[in-house]
């Protein structure tokens, strides 16, 4: 049964302090019972959070609440559908938090989902648990005509797996669905008709929210598909490759040559949002001004040239991983005691002959060096390096975009598409 609802929209705070906000309804699916505080507001207010708490009457402890997201953002992230089909359930555990999410995108819309308990303290402010937690990120990319546009990229999504006599309150309560109508109000707000997020394994929780809140709002969705392929890097490893490979972190020179490369094959795809040097520096700024071990490994002609380069982001500086209720042949890697850290290895550019060779190199070099013995190749339809990239160890990912553009959508999938014809959606973002 559809209800009315409401989430405050934060924009900023004023020259005198003051918070500015506006109260938005919405409506929801959701079969919970009690009342709900969801805020939105900028990535960049979260060392304000304490006022923010404080202006509607909730528990202002900043430590507190900080403590809430790190428990939330650690809930298991379960890439396996209702059947229980899928091979991997991780928690992440960030270090640091929330510095260290805030460094993949800078300029995030945070939006959460407290349920106050009804407990108050002396100042009348009253106690609650997080139940969800979610990053609409700000994106720029380019349509058919090439007009630059905004949209969001959906990550961290995140829900409480809090139980009362053995029963999930929140889950099974079709909170998603309500978190999808604040998401969907933003772009609202802010004349967004574009977004996207990669959802794991495909979900039916989040399959009926796109469902529900599509046919609510008129907005139109799609899938696609990707493969996410875990390697052991030592199996995967060279260290005759190891030996060749050049950091480019900080030679301008080449990493414009490099990102000359990525814009020549990846400017066509759909969300693609490196479209000018401007932006791809400032990801690199950020992710190694952020991230000691990350870095931009090239193999190099004898003139110099780049012959394959990669970006090498090492997510232990950000964060751990534990599996949970590993399958498969996560089983035995879970068993060996090597999934706490992981390099993800994303923008590759070159001949796949070489790019296989850049990959081993800097499998062994991280084995060796940094200890960390998985590395995570994300592929796609359409992706050059797709068979390279494979490995015994995956899982079958989806992502969704939502949109309200028909027509010009039409023509960003027209324009991404290769010589098969398949639809090339941009995946290559530092973090999933």
């Amino acid at each position: 049964m559809t209800k009315q609802r409401h989430y405050y929209y934060i924009s900023g705070k004023s020259e005198n302090g003051q918070l500015e906000y506006t109260k938005r309804i919405i409506y929801c699916d959701d079969r919970f019972e009690d009342d709900l505080v969801m805020l939105a507001f900028p990535i960049s207010l979260m060392k304000d959070i304490s006022s923010i708490l404080k202006n509607f009457k909730l528990r202002d402890d900043a430590e507190f609440f900080y403590s809430e997201c790190r428990e939330i953002v650690s809930v298991p992230e379960k890439h396996v559908n209702e059947k229980g089909e899928g091979k991997l359930t991780f928690q992440s555990y960030f270090h640091r938090f929330p510095d260290s999410v805030s460094h993949f995108f800078d300029d995030a819309i945070v939006v959460v989902v407290l349920h106050p308990h009804g407990r108050f303290n002396d100042e009348g402010l009253q106690d609650y648990n997080m139940i969800g937690y979610i990053h609409a990120n700000i994106i720029s990319f380019k349509n058919a005509d090439d007009e630059v546009l905004q949209g969001y990229y959906y990550n961290v999504l995140r829900m409480s797996e809090a139980t009362v006599n053995g029963e999930a309150i929140y889950r099974r309560k079709r909170i998603f669905t309500t978190v999808f109508s604040v998401l969907l109000d933003i772009v609202i707000i802010n004349d967004v008709h574009f977004v996207y997020a990669n959802m794991g394994r495909e979900n039916q929780s989040i399959l009926d929210a796109l469902k529900m809140n599509s046919k609510r709002t008129g907005k139109l969705y799609e899938t696609f598909p990707m493969r996410n392929n875990t390697h052991v890097n030592l199996l995967l490893g060279r260290k005759k490759h190891a030996a060749a490979l050049t950091d480019i972190s900080h030679n301008e020179e080449l990493l414009r040559a490099y990102y000359a490369m990525i814009h020549e094959t990846r400017q066509n795809y759909v969300y693609y949002q490196l479209h000018n040097e401007r932006l791809f520096f400032n990801m690199v700024n950020r992710i190694l001004g952020s991230s000691p071990n990350s870095r931009f490994y090239a193999l190099l002609d004898n003139a110099g040239k780049i012959d394959a380069a990669g970006f090498f982001v090492c997510w232990a500086d950000y964060m751990y991983l534990k599996l949970q209720n590993p399958k498969g042949l996560f089983k035995v890697i879970d068993q060996l005691k090597i999934t706490d850290k992981l390099l993800y290895a994303t923008l590759f550019t070159g001949k796949p002959e070489h790019v296989k060779k850049l990959i081993q190199g800097a499998a062994y070099l991280y084995r060796k060096e940094h200890g960390i013995q998985l590395t995570v190749l994300n592929a796609h339809d359409g992706d050059p390096y797709s068979e390279l990239k494979k490995s015994v160890i995956y899982d079958p990912f989806v992502y969704f975009t939502i949109y309200d553009r028909a027509e010009m959508y039409e023509k960003m999938k027209n324009r991404s598409k290769d010589e098969k014809g398949n639809v090339r959606i941009f995946i290559e973002t530092p973090m999933l």
